[in-house]
Formats: C-alpha cells, structure tokens, sequence
C-alpha cells in the first residue's frame, strides 16, 4: 500500500468517524472542525500526491520527510488547540469553585442570621424601665 492510498484511506476513515462523534454527540463541535480540516488535508494530500512532491521538491527534502512533516504539523496543531481549550477550562473552574464557595459562605452566614432570630423569637421579651 502506497502513502497516497493510505491518506486517502485515512482521511474518508477520519472523515466518517468524526462526523458519527458529532451525531453521537460524544465529540463537541469546535473540536469537530479541527478533525474534519485534517482529515480534508490527508484526502487533499491523497488525492494530490504531485502537490507534496513539488512542495518537497521546492524546499529541498524528500517526499517521505515531507509527508512526516505534515504529518507532525498537523499534531502540533491539534495539541496546542486541545491545550488552549484545556487552559480555558481550568480557568473557568477555578472561577465556578470561587464563586461556589463565596455563595456556600453567604448561605452559611444567612442561617445563622436565621438561627439567631428565631432563638430570639422564642424568649419573651422583657421590657427595660
């Protein structure tokens, strides 16, 4: 099997699983987008094998080289992205475990208020002279 033959293989194979993930609802969609660019380059570079020679060719390397570069290009790409996405959720829960605890406080400080005015309904009042 020729390296043509195996990214257009993988790339109608990427394709199709991406899009039952996003059916499925197993995989979110900004993810999907990453996915499916991918795997429209492995088909593109599939279909077009003359366009990586010539790449290959332009910047000097050989083809397997230039097809391994892409190919870790590609996994660069999709890790920094899955890192910023990460980023942001860490974010976004150390600010949702702050405002949980500042809300837990607030509950904490009004049932004592609670607590203490009923305690206080609950004894007669005497009246000062």
């Amino acid at each position: 099997m020729n390296a043509e033959l195996l990214m257009l293989v993988g790339g109608s194979a990427a394709f199709v699983l991406t899009l039952y993930w996003v059916r499925s609802r197993e995989l979110h969609e900004k993810y999907a987008v990453v996915w499916m660019t991918l795997a429209s380059l492995l088909l593109l570079c599939g279909c077009f094998p003359q366009a990586i020679m010539s790449f290959a060719e332009t910047a000097h390397v050989s083809y397997p080289s230039m097809v391994l570069f892409i190919a870790l290009a590609a996994i660069y790409s999709f890790s920094f992205t899955v890192s910023v996405s990460l980023t942001h959720q860490h974010q976004r829960n150390i600010r949702l475990t702050q405002e949980t605890a500042m809300l837990e406080y607030r509950i904490r400080q009004l049932e004592m208020a609670l607590a203490g005015q009923s305690s206080a309904a609950g004894k007669p009042q005497t009246r000062r002279k």
